[in-house]
């Protein structure tokens, strides 16, 4: 007898073993429409009821599908389907809401890390600026309190070194312990040079007057130099016939153009040569060939 001719009532998907039994010995005359008023009872019961006979899961053949819907009809392999397609729904709504919820959770993740590195640069940034600030602000400090209170007492000027007849030794003496002695006086080295030609004068002032503009090649740079021309000129006795050996022996050959104008122009000018020698020199002495 098929399921049609059976009245259905609100126990008809119980859980229980002997549920096929009940439902053959319930009142088959039951009217349409307590059969109908009961099936609509059935489709409004909510799906977690589990509505449908367990056993419909044993089903792995074609031919146990078959006997049982001869046997029973397709209703309980109706409601599994669609219990199964609601579950898996859900299963699958579950499963993309954690998934959503790990990309969120990530990108929270990449976006506190990206603030943290912004902090910590402009963390960093701060204390670079701040301890520049310090050392500055220090700097400024002991430079001011050095030039109020720490600049050291001006020594008095020696006198003018002007020509052999003085002692070149005792004045390079002079002019070096005025120079360490009030060296905060003296912040470039241009300063201690002009210095240096502050305290030479008449016949002495030649040796080094054609070195002291920026615009010779051979132009000093630093107050040894200075001073070191005076010592040879006025301690070394031979110093002149030295220059001069050194200047025959100049020629160009394959060293830079510069070079050897650096070295004509500075033997030239400790040997006071006139321009029509050194015109005559030159020409003889520079290689026309590079």
């Amino acid at each position: 007898m098929t399921r049609s001719s059976e009245s259905v009532s609100i126990a008809r998907y119980e859980l229980q073993n002997a549920r096929r039994e009940s439902l053959l010995s319930q009142n088959r005359t039951a009217s349409k429409e307590e059969e109908t008023n009961a099936s609509s009872n059935t489709e409004e019961k909510n799906t977690n009821a589990l509505l449908f006979d367990h056993e419909v899961i044993k089903i792995s053949i074609s031919t146990e599908l078959n006997a049982w819907i001869s046997a029973y009809e397709a209703d309980d392999i109706i409601v599994f389907i669609k219990y199964i397609c609601q579950q898996h729904d859900t299963e699958i709504k579950i499963h993309n809401d954690m998934i959503q919820m790990l990309e969120d959770v990530n990108e929270i993740n990449i976006t506190l890390k990206i603030t943290q590195t912004r902090l910590h640069k402009e963390n960093r940034d701060k204390n670079v600026i701040i301890h520049y600030l310090e050392v500055a602000s220090s700097r400024q400090s002991t430079s001011i309190s050095e030039d109020q209170f720490s600049k050291s007492i001006k020594l008095l000027n020696s006198s003018l070194f002007e020509d052999s007849s003085q002692n070149v030794n005792n004045w390079l003496s002079r002019m070096w312990n005025k120079l360490k002695a009030n060296k905060n006086h003296f912040s470039i080295e241009e300063l201690k040079i002009v210095y240096i030609e502050s305290r030479v004068s008449k016949a002495a002032i030649k040796h080094i007057a054609s070195r002291m503009q920026d615009i010779f090649l051979n132009s000093f740079l630093e107050v040894e130099e200075v001073l070191s021309i005076m010592n040879k000129m006025y301690d070394d006795f031979n110093y002149h016939h030295t220059t001069q050996r050194q200047y025959l022996k100049l020629y160009q050959n394959k060293i830079f153009f510069h070079e050897f104008w650096m070295k004509f122009q500075r033997f030239s000018a400790e040997l006071k040569y006139n321009n029509e020698t050194l015109l005559d020199d030159l020409q003889h002495k520079i290689n026309s060939d590079l």
